[in-house]
């Protein structure tokens, strides 16, 4: 009978796998339209790197993971924690950045013409690269405490303290990095929450007035920008549960019981559900991907 050490490595390679595949098919999608000669929105672009940064997540920490419950201990040294525990890192800042990128982009995208973002329509567009690489230098810059904090491997390789992050230590984490950290994923939290609650409001409007109009075949589902409306929403929903879910089992670690494996092994499982589920809202919509992905 395989110890329950091994059960969590398989679930940890299957929640991983899936992940992994599921991102790389919603990359290769828009990658081929692209080169098969069709516009590509901005919309789709920051899809793209969503993807790419999904992967980069699951890699980094699905992998490690499933390797140590597979019975390979200490199989990263010092400079491997410190690469691998970089790209973590970067990925769940570039995660939420992007996400909230995603969500304001929409918001201002489906505002009406006479409305105070109106004016921002045609700016955004001329500047969405800017924006990307703001959130990317922003974040490669920000984690670089990490790496240079970050030590391996533990010399402890008993089981009860299994799945440790990436089995590596951060011994010191400067006090400017931590705040920097929090003020990002607050402010990002803070402006999903907003514009959600506004493309919210504008959904609701815009059913109000189609019901309003008689002898007409448009509904809400058949607008393409309401339907990608509807795919962000779903999709900042789920990014938004899974994240304060994870927050809770952080917190519950580091402050009340810092040595209950399974509910670290639960937090880290958690962790890796938004990237393997994400996918799955957005390949439902890739028939057109210029319109709704």
């Amino acid at each position: 009978m395989l110890p329950e050490i091994m059960y969590l490595g398989f679930l940890f390679l299957s929640v991983t796998t899936i992940g992994i595949i599921t991102n790389f098919f919603l990359f290769i999608s828009h990658m081929l339209y692209v080169l098969a000669g069709h516009k590509i929105t901005s919309l789709t672009l920051i899809v793209t790197q969503l993807t790419l940064v999904n992967s980069i997540m699951l890699i980094s920490k699905g992998v490690p993971q499933t390797l140590q419950g597979l019975g390979w201990n200490n199989f990263l040294d010092d400079v491997g924690c410190k690469v691998v525990f970089y790209f973590l890192k970067l990925s769940q800042g570039l995660s939420i950045s992007l996400t909230c990128l995603l969500c304001t982009y929409q918001a201002i995208t489906i505002s009406s013409s006479n409305s105070r973002w109106a004016e921002f329509k045609v700016r955004l567009k001329q500047r969405m690269t800017l924006s990307y690489l703001f959130c990317w230098v922003l974040n490669l810059l920000i984690e670089i405490p990490i790496s240079v904090s970050t030590k391996g491997p533990r010399s402890n390789s008993n089981y009860t303290n299994a799945f440790d992050n990436v089995f590596c230590t951060a011994e010191y984490v400067m006090g400017i990095y931590l705040i920097m950290t929090t003020f990002r994923n607050v402010l990002c939290l803070g402006l999903m929450v907003l514009v959600s609650v506004y493309m919210v409001l504008l959904l609701h409007t815009h059913h109000q007035h189609v019901q309003k109009i008689r002898r007409t075949k448009l509904s809400p589902r058949g607008h393409p920008e309401i339907r990608a409306t509807q795919t962000i929403l779903l999709l900042m929903s789920t990014f938004v549960s899974f994240y304060a879910l994870g927050s809770i089992f952080t917190l519950f670690l580091r402050y009340l019981d810092q040595k209950s494996p399974w509910m670290l092994s639960t937090a880290i499982f958690v962790s890796l559900c938004y990237p393997t589920i994400s996918p799955f809202l957005l390949i439902p919509r890739l028939c057109r991907p210029t319109c709704n992905f």
